[in-house]
């Protein structure tokens, strides 16, 4: 049995501070689909005890931004 194959994906995340105001961070997510790669920015900001937040978009990486990223199976990298 073999693993997925994982894709570069940018996702841009809101992050609200405790005046309401946000912060929008991008990240490269590799993961096997669209789907994948939220649910495990979901799954590592929790686990930082951090909630609020929204993902505004996943897309998958342009061929220059994947090479530029440059990331292993099941990383995650902050953007900018």
């Amino acid at each position: 049995m073999g693993s997925a194959m994982n894709l570069p994906f940018v996702t841009t995340v809101a992050f609200a501070d405790h005046d309401g105001k946000s912060a929008h961070l991008q990240y490269g997510v590799s993961a096997g689909n669209e789907s994948e790669a939220r649910n495990e920015l979901e799954r590592r900001f929790l686990s930082q005890e951090l909630y609020k937040f929204s993902i505004l978009e996943v897309r998958r990486a342009t061929s220059s931004e994947a090479a530029s990223l440059n990331l292993s199976a099941g990383s995650i990298k902050l953007i900018n």
